[in-house]
């Protein structure tokens, strides 16, 4: 269909290293096997989805000045395979099911980071699955998944005294309020926002690094929507 040599084709669709294998790791190391299990089965999905769409793009970025009908029957191709391979997985193209089972992983990951004295490796791992974009981390913590996820066990978190610790369990509670806030309108949108940033400030304490290193916008949305002040919980 494109009309490339089939070796170049291949180096299209070469995926590139996943994100969340880190996560995977580290929660295997701390026992969490089941969660490490699905967190890459779920990673192996969205790298394929991924994938397809680069290839797309990289079909497009070749052929976009000189063969437009190309580049719309091989980026139909690419999109219609990438939307198979979410349906094999439970999954669709607009909805954010498999960034939120990431996030569910996540929240497990500082759940457990909250409960030895120093549980840095973890927690800065989990804190590596949000994006620097918190309105569309209020999208993803709000929704479900592919299956029932129930954060209601931040409740009942427990563990030392230790800074790591503390803040890895105010970053796992700030994930359980922000996945409780109902999809209604743009004050929730923003408040679910809000709620992120306190989730990634507590991370990135519990990682044990600087508040927001890194994260420039969620540095702006603390200081334009939140008066530049986590709340204290």
């Amino acid at each position: 269909m494109t009309g490339l040599p089939y070796t170049r084709c291949l180096k299209l669709c070469e995926p590139s290293e996943a994100s969340w294998v880190r996560l995977a790791r580290e929660l295997r190391a701390a026992g969490l096997i089941e969660v490490a299990d699905r967190l890459l089965a779920v990673d192996a999905v969205t790298k394929g989805v991924s994938t397809w769409f680069s290839a797309g793009g990289a079909i497009e970025g070749i052929y976009y000045d000189t063969d437009h009908e190309r580049v719309q029957q091989t980026y139909a191709a690419c999109s219609d395979a990438a939307d198979a391979a979410l349906s094999r997985a439970g999954s669709d193209r607009d909805s954010w099911g498999a960034d939120a089972e990431a996030c569910h992983a996540a929240f497990l990951a500082l759940s457990k980071a909250g409960t030895p004295p120093d549980g840095r490796p973890l927690a800065r791992a989990a804190r590596d699955m949000f994006a620097d974009d918190a309105t569309w981390c209020s999208d993803v913590i709000r929704s479900r998944g592919r299956a029932a996820f129930t954060y209601d066990t931040a409740a009942g978190l427990t563990g030392p005294g230790t800074p790591t610790a503390v803040a890895a369990r105010k970053a796992a509670r700030a994930m359980a309020r922000a996945a409780a806030v109902l999809f209604n309108g743009d004050e929730e949108w923003y408040e679910a926002a809000g709620i992120m940033v306190e989730v990634m400030w507590h991370a990135g304490e519990a990682a044990g690094l600087p508040p927001l290193e890194g994260r420039p916008n969620c540095q702006d949305h603390l200081r334009d929507f939140m008066d530049g002040e986590i709340p204290q919980r």
